[in-house]
């Protein structure tokens, strides 16, 4: 759930474009559409995970009052388990690795420096970070507190006004991480994965 939440949020804070057709088939996993049982039993799963992307698009509604980031927590050491938030929020950057590129060179310093400092704290969590070990200590205690700042200056620099030089005014309408709204599927409708192809020949298949 960790994971999910941070992908939810990379896609929901990521300036261009990103639809559930394109980053839905990343949460199902390499083998593609999983079988269900039933149309009810995937249409379940499909509001529950529209459900909690919804959830994570609100609460980043600008002044953001209400965000807050999944964390697991290990009740014996009392500790805040960030890495597999990360992960997921690293999963969501490289599905549009150019744009994540252009606000480092924008000059926005804040926004620049969460860029890197997500990589950073990805590093930390793979184990392959060249950061001192003082260093390492220092971000692991701080990274949950560090990661709500960054998102929210993220999130911010993706629906301010600088965007128009690099994004075309024709996808304004979904910078703004407006929540999807879903519906029941009919059979001969279009598959709500995106695909183009009739839901009982996609994902009603299973």
């Amino acid at each position: 759930m960790s994971e999910f939440d941070g992908f939810c949020a990379g896609v929901i804070v990521c300036p261009e474009l990103i639809k559930p057709s394109e980053w839905l088939p990343h949460v199902w996993g390499s083998h593609g559409t999983p079988d269900f049982e039933s149309e009810e039993a995937l249409q379940q799963a499909l509001d529950l995970i529209m459900g909690h992307y919804n959830d994570v698009a609100q609460s980043l509604i600008p002044p953001e009052l209400e965000y807050g980031p999944v964390f697991e927590h290990d009740t014996s050491t009392d500790e805040t388990i960030w890495e597999m938030w990360v992960s997921g929020f690293e999963r969501a950057m490289r599905l549009r690795m150019h744009t994540w590129e252009q606000i480092v060179e924008s000059g926005d310093d804040d926004a620049g420096a969460s860029v890197n400092m997500m990589l950073a704290l990805h590093g930390i969590a793979e184990g392959d970070s060249d950061l001192p070990e003082s260093s390492i200590e220092d971000l692991r205690d701080k990274a949950p507190d560090l990661i709500i700042v960054m998102i929210i200056s993220l999130n911010r620099w993706s629906k301010g006004p600088t965007q128009s030089d690099l994004f075309p005014p024709e996808d304004e309408p979904f910078r703004s991480s407006i929540p999807f709204h879903g519906k029941k599927v009919g059979r001969n409708e279009a598959c709500c994965c995106g695909s183009g192809r009739k839901y009982k020949r996609c994902c009603g298949a299973n």
